[in-house]
């Protein structure tokens, strides 16, 4: 313990010294060292408890947070995905269903649906849906308006057609 005293850490690491430093030479108690630290007493303690259960590399900075727990690589998804690009780059219908099937084949297991749609989401797929049509729908009115709805919307506002403009 001496030697890393001599080593000066810093910041939560250098705290987390003195937590067990402070205890061990001055004899404090947690609640003193918690005011002279800046942390809470319980945090003290599980610091010293630590110290007690791994040594000095309880001192080292911690690592946190990252992906949690996943089914896949990233890579190892962005592989099995690459077997639906075909079908979703022809403009036929990619279900998530099919993907999820596809999946739970592969890992032998059960997979929540959310867990596909947060998959492909990380993958920078899009949910891409036709636009609505009326099951009685007119198609031959549909493209007459497609058709004339600019020449019609000219002619109400008094506009020439784009044939006969000058520039």
């Amino acid at each position: 313990m001496e030697e890393y005293r001599r080593r000066q850490g810093s910041g939560p690491e250098l705290k987390r010294f003195l937590c067990v430093w402070l205890r061990v030479e001055q004899g404090l108690a947690a609640t003193q060292i918690a005011g002279a630290v800046g942390w809470n007493a319980n945090t003290v303690r599980i610091v010293q408890r630590d110290f007690i259960a791994l040594g000095t590399e309880s001192f080292d900075d911690r690592k946190r947070g990252g992906r949690a727990p996943r089914l896949m690589a990233f890579e190892e998804e962005a592989e099995f995905l690459k077997s639906f690009v075909e079908k979703a780059a022809d403009a036929s219908m990619l279900v998530a269903n099919e993907v999820k099937m596809a999946l739970e084949a592969k890992l032998g297991r059960e997979v929540h649906k959310t867990s596909i749609y947060r998959m492909l989401k990380r993958h920078k797929w899009r949910k891409v849906m036709p636009r609505p049509k009326h099951p009685e729908q007119d198609k031959e009115a549909v493209e007459a308006f497609k058709k004339g709805a600019t020449q019609k919307q000219s002619e109400k506002l008094g506009r020439k057609p784009k044939k006969e403009r000058c520039h």
